[in-house]
């Protein structure tokens, strides 16, 4: 092969441009710190990277962002929920007190008082947010669990039971006691009512979670085991205590006290009935404090359109209702942040303190009937001998009603302790799950955070240039090429024409 001095140039060229592309390389190199600018440099390394920095970004969304709002969402309802367990523990401290023999009529009315703002408090608790967020109302994170404010709506609302839920009650006939006044006995009339007339009667009722009912309606449905049974109405609570206690084939429906009663015989044939009671009705005006249905039941309302909206139809066939929402937090894995309302706020904490206040007012009525009496009693007076032995008679009921009602408000509020402490154990169990959650995602994101390390220390190993080799090989690089510079121009210096 012949060598020409054109030959030997380009070659010089060549070699000399090669090394201005590897300084340039390393220079590059040098400045950004990475080992490839471009994929075609190095594709394996341009691979790997990108299946690393895939891996970084994947790990850094779950420990930055999703676990993040996992552990917030878990604080804020374990937050609510110790709220909610010190809030019960002083409603059954209040049972405690209310379970005394020697309370007054005023002492009374301070536990009821104190129960109905540890009731208001325990629903309030329940409207605890995250990020606008409800957070124990499942999928509908942006309905409150309490209506808020006074309002009117109507919703048809479907509840199921069982005959766990059917429960044996005591009325106490007072024989129109309380209806007693002066006049009765001013004007001759025979206002006697004897103790016999005051009788405590037993009945079976399915309480409803709701009470104000729409008055005048007649149940949408009473299914039990998939059978429909013919409901009476009754508007007047005492008219309908006493048909159930005394009627034992009675099924009693008052809308005002949202309480469906049973007879005896009834209660049996519900006994050996296989299924659910199922109970349809209506409801349009609501409190401040309700709950709203559409977070625990099955029922249907009606939009500013008139267009129907149903809510829960599983509820129907699974009794209960499951939202889960779960947060992404590591590679095929989840962890649900949201507890349901069910499992803490139930409607019974409620409708027990009401029940309560009931008992309490009914209570604190007949007591001042007995004053009053006490008082005509000795007011000889105004009274004749026969007036005043009339009085004596109606004394000694009142004085048995108010006995009897003493007993039954206390025996409530003992049997109230269990229930509370049963509301209590569920709220217990509801915080013990929150708490296992928040454990499970501190060794998810420890687990993260260690991966989290090793992605980027591969990445940086794969990626990153070594600045310090680098800069020698630049330094090396330089030489050898001011070094084929000057042997470049000392050989181009000479060509064939200086020997002709």
């Amino acid at each position: 092969m012949r060598i020409t001095n054109k030959v030997m140039q380009n070659n010089a060229l060549t070699n000399i441009n090669r090394n201005k592309t590897l300084q340039d390389t390393l220079n590059t190199q040098l400045a950004t710190g990475k080992k490839v600018a471009r994929p075609s440099e190095d594709p394996v390394v341009a691979i790997r990277a990108l299946r690393l920095r895939s891996d970084v970004s994947q790990v850094s969304q779950y420990v930055d962002k999703n676990v993040s709002d996992a552990r917030s969402w878990l604080e804020l309802t374990e937050s609510a929920v110790k709220t909610t367990v010190a809030v019960v523990k002083d409603m059954i401290k209040q049972c405690e007190k209310g379970s005394s023999d020697t309370l007054t009529t005023e002492d009374r009315k301070i536990i009821i008082d104190s129960l109905k703002e540890l009731r208001n408090e325990v629903y309030a608790t329940g409207d605890a947010d995250y990020a606008g967020r409800y957070i124990f109302t499942g999928y509908r994170t942006d309905t409150s669990l309490s209506f808020g404010e006074d309002t009117t709506q109507k919703f048809t609302v479907t509840e199921l039971f069982n005959e766990n839920d059917i429960t044996k009650e005591t009325y106490i006939d007072t024989a129109n006691l309380t209806e007693i006044d002066e006049a009765n006995y001013a004007q001759g009339g025979d206002a006697a009512i004897v103790e016999q007339d005051i009788a405590s009667m037993d009945y079976y009722r399915v309480r409803l979670s709701y009470n104000n009912l729409d008055a005048g309606q007649t149940l949408q449905s009473l299914s039990i085991g998939g059978t429909d049974y013919a409901v009476t109405t009754m508007e007047d609570t005492d008219a309908a205590f006493n048909e159930a206690a005394t009627n034992p084939d009675a099924v009693v429906f008052i809308p005002s006290t949202g309480e469906v009663l049973f007879g005896a015989n009834m209660y049996e044939a519900i006994k050996n009935h296989e299924g659910d009671i199922q109970v349809s009705y209506d409801k349009t005006d609501w409190l401040s404090t309700d709950l709203r249905p559409q977070h625990y039941f099955y029922c249907t309302s009606q939009d500013e359109e008139g267009n129907t909206i149903e809510y829960n139809p599983d509820y129907l066939t699974d009794n209960s209702i499951s939202q889960k929402i779960a947060y992404q937090v590591g590679f095929n894995q989840e962890i649900q942040v949201n507890t349901y309302a069910e499992e803490i706020f139930q409607h019974d904490i409620g409708r027990d303190v009401d029940e309560l206040i009931q008992y309490a007012n009914e209570l604190t009525a007949a007591e001042e009937v007995l004053v009053k009496l006490e008082g005509m009693a000795k007011d000889t007076d105004s009274y004749s001998e026969d007036e005043i032995a009339l009085i004596n008679k109606d004394l000694a009921a009142a004085d048995k009603a108010v006995t009897l009602m003493k007993s039954q408000l206390q025996e409530k509020f003992s049997h109230y302790i269990t229930k509370m402490q049963s509301y209590l154990d569920d709220t217990d169990e509801a915080l013990t799950v929150v708490g296992n959650r928040g454990a499970k995602l501190d060794l998810i994101e420890n687990r993260l955070t260690d991966q989290k390390t090793t992605f980027r220390t591969l990445q940086s190993e794969n990626e990153d240039a070594d600045e310090t080799e680098v800069a020698v090989l630049l330094s090396s690089a330089q030489v050898s090429y001011e070094a084929a510079l000057m042997a470049t121009s000392e050989m181009i210096q000479k060509t064939l024409l200086n020997y002709l």
